[in-house]
């Protein structure tokens, strides 16, 4: 009993009380909000009249893309060839990933903290972000079981036919970085910093203690810092 409370207290000690919410449907609601970089804006494709911005990038470049409110919230993309309509920002919306290699990276996270993604596949196939390769995600662990993304139009979609879906981590410290695999996907929300709770922190295997007055957090027999770096 005592060993719990001690775990207790220390997995406590190091999360966030308060959420961020970065909303994409209520902030970024026009594109003279948003900076992209490394991307053309493909005017065939665009409709910015009602509100759509398509973009193209070159070969092995990395596209960037974030609010100016939010700098610490970025989409990034890399393609191995060119590629036409790699991701779309509907500002007041949402931004898609038009395919997969989509990486959301969130900067300065506090280890502990929740990371909660509102998203739902962006078309017939289903968007999935579990890694076979284990890379994914960095400075992270999932706290969701199921990491895929009904594809659109399947049971439970909303009246244009996505799906949405919460997906939950939790923050190993320092840049997160979640990427999908399948066959990309929108986001309209992002929650940072909420209370795991000790529940979901076990259900990970992260293990937090204090060793000479320093968080250690020790997951699958790694040890690591409150801002992530392996000890």
């Amino acid at each position: 009993m005592k060993k719990f409370f001690l775990f207790a207290a220390a997995a406590i000690a190091a999360l966030t009380v308060n959420a961020k919410v970065v909303d994409l449907t209520a902030i970024g609601t026009t594109i003279d909000q948003w900076t992209v970089g490394e991307a053309t804006l493909n005017e065939t494709e665009s409709k910015p009249a009602d509100g759509k911005y398509v973009y193209d990038i070159k070969a092995n470049v990395a596209s960037e893309s974030f609010i100016n409110a939010e700098p610490n919230v970025v989409f990034q993309i890399k393609n191995g060839s060119d590629k036409a309509k790699a991701f779309v920002v509907y500002p007041g919306k949402c931004y898609e990933f038009g395919g997969k290699n989509g990486i959301l990276i969130i900067k300065g996270t506090a280890a502990g903290d929740a990371i909660k993604l509102t998203v739902a596949a962006k078309g017939s196939t289903a968007a999935n972000f579990a890694d076979k390769d284990g890379a994914y995600p960095k400075q992270a662990q999932a706290v969701s079981t199921d990491l895929t993304l009904p594809a659109k139009g399947s049971e439970g979609a909303d009246d244009q036919g996505y799906v949405w879906k919460v997906l939950e981590y939790v923050s190993l410290g320092g840049d997160v970085e979640i990427k999908e695999f399948a066959g990309g996907y929108r986001i309209k929300a992002i929650q940072i910093g909420a209370t795991q709770g000790i529940d979901n922190v076990e259900a990970v295997k992260a293990e937090k203690f204090y060793r000479d007055g320093q968080l250690i957090i020790r997951k699958n027999g790694v040890e690591y810092n409150a801002l992530g770096a392996k000890l």
